[in-house]
């Protein structure tokens, strides 16, 4: 009965510590994001997308009449560095060549949290991940 506890316990710590790896990893492994659809959930356009791929970006807006294309450079998993080459948004902020750095605090279930900074704004959003 001794040996039954003890396995018992040692099992339950074992799972535990395991599940517990698992979603850590899932919270923080953003790898995954590099060739992803990703939908904006912070603006009001709420068909505005993203599509990522290793070293470039395209985003939709406006029931994608408009783009917005950029050059990724990443830094390490969870950042990046976007350099605009091309907008067709109107009235767009940004010039091309503005560099906007991207830095992805977490990913829970299938949203993306992340803050992004460009000429000196900051600002934090959320993505659903699309699969």
């Amino acid at each position: 009965m001794m040996i039954y506890k003890i396995f018992m316990t040692t099992f339950l710590i074992f799972t535990s510590v395991t599940i517990a790896y698992c979603q850590l990893r899932t919270l923080n492994d953003c790898s995954v994001l590099k060739k992803y659809k990703l939908q904006y959930l912070s603006l009001k356009d709420s068909s505005a997308y993203i599509m990522i791929s290793q070293d470039s970006v395209v985003e939709y807006h406006h029931h994608e009449k408009y783009t917005l294309r950029a050059k990724i450079d990443w830094t390490n998993d969870c950042e990046y560095d976007m350099t605009l080459t091309s907008v067709t948004i109107p009235d767009f902020s940004y010039r091309l060549g503005d560099v906007m750095h991207v830095r992805i605090d977490r990913i829970e279930h299938d949203i993306v949290y992340y803050i992004s900074t460009i000429n000196g704004n900051s600002w934090e959003g959320k993505l659903r991940v699309v699969r």
